[in-house]
């Protein structure tokens, strides 16, 4: 074996430790992993779909306000229109939220079954 072998086998075996590690701290907290995603490359993304959230949701409230003061028959309905495409649009911007929060979840995952499987194969050959 050549010293670069060496070399990237300790590479491997530092980061995989490191990498369970930190997989521990995140998944043990789900602000944790929350706050995980705006680390990435697409944190900025994710910032942005939180602000859309929160505006769809107060005009949600608004609309619902406005509703509820309303005493002529043509604006009720819009403004019960614009209650059900707000609602709509907050409850897209939620699932999109949290199923990359999954696809982040599932990507670490597979990183660490990847350092496993170097591990094994380390395994193996000093074995």
């Amino acid at each position: 074996m050549t010293s670069i072998d060496d070399k990237i086998k300790q590479a491997l075996s530092d980061e995989y430790n490191d990498l369970i590690a930190e997989n521990n701290k995140i998944d043990a907290n789900p602000f944790k992993q929350m706050s995980d995603g705006f680390k990435g490359k697409m944190g900025w993304m994710y910032i942005g779909v939180i602000i859309f959230g929160i505006i769809f949701t107060v005009m949600s409230i608004y609309s619902i306000y406005s509703f509820y003061h309303e005493t002529e028959t043509k604006s009720l309905i819009g403004w019960g229109v614009a209650i059900i495409v707000t609602i709509f649009l907050t409850q897209i911007t939620k699932m999109w939220y949290w199923s990359e929060l999954g696809r982040n979840r599932v990507i670490r995952e597979i990183k660490l079954l990847e350092l496993q499987v170097a591990q094994v194969i380390k395994n193996q050959e000093n074995g």
